[in-house]
């Protein structure tokens, strides 16, 4: 059965690592929902966080094939609840009067959302959270006109203690 899993790979920075994880997915037709990489508090080294729904064996046999990535350090596949896991999302919504604007921004304060930006005839709110409490913000916000929605990909942090990440002898 299909159930979303997040992938969790420390990698050496290096050109072209992004492409040969990619190439895994490919091959197995697995589409990725969601990938966030960024550098973490280790100098040179990145975390891929990759969110996808598959099934286990499937997301397990992928996880195995990043492990043989020279550059990839470790991985882990995580179900939801034992991650913390959120996204961020902008949404553009057309506000021509103050009396739209300040509408708007008591609806978007009722979903802990924020005005972060007021324009020329537009605000940009701002919302932190999973993924159906964005969804649940921009079909609020759609009956005022949606100009523009973007998203992140998910971060994610495991919420059990686990081992420092060990220093390869090969990158030391």
């Amino acid at each position: 059965m299909d159930a979303k899993y997040t992938i969790s790979a420390f990698v050496v920075n290096s050109p072209g690592v992004l492409h040969r994880i990619g190439v895994l997915f490919t091959r197995r037709k697995l589409n990725i929902d969601s990938l966030t990489v960024s550098e973490t508090g280790r100098k040179g080294f990145s975390r891929f966080t990759i969110c996808v729904k598959a099934d286990k064996a499937l997301v397990e046999k992928v996880a195995k094939q990043i492990r043989k990535i020279i550059e990839v350090v470790d991985v882990y596949v995580s179900e939801n609840r034992e991650i913390l896991f959120k996204e961020i999302a902008f949404i553009k919504v057309e506000a021509n009067t103050p009396e739209r604007r300040l509408e708007i921004e008591e609806h978007a304060l009722r979903y802990d959302a924020r005005v972060v930006l007021a324009g020329e005839g537009f605000v940009v709110v701002e919302k932190t959270g999973q993924e159906d409490e964005i969804d649940s913000v921009y079909l609020m916000l759609e009956p005022f006109g949606v100009k523009e929605f973007v998203r992140s990909g998910r971060i994610a942090i495991l919420k059990e203690e686990q081992e420092p990440l060990p220093m390869p002898a090969r990158h030391a």
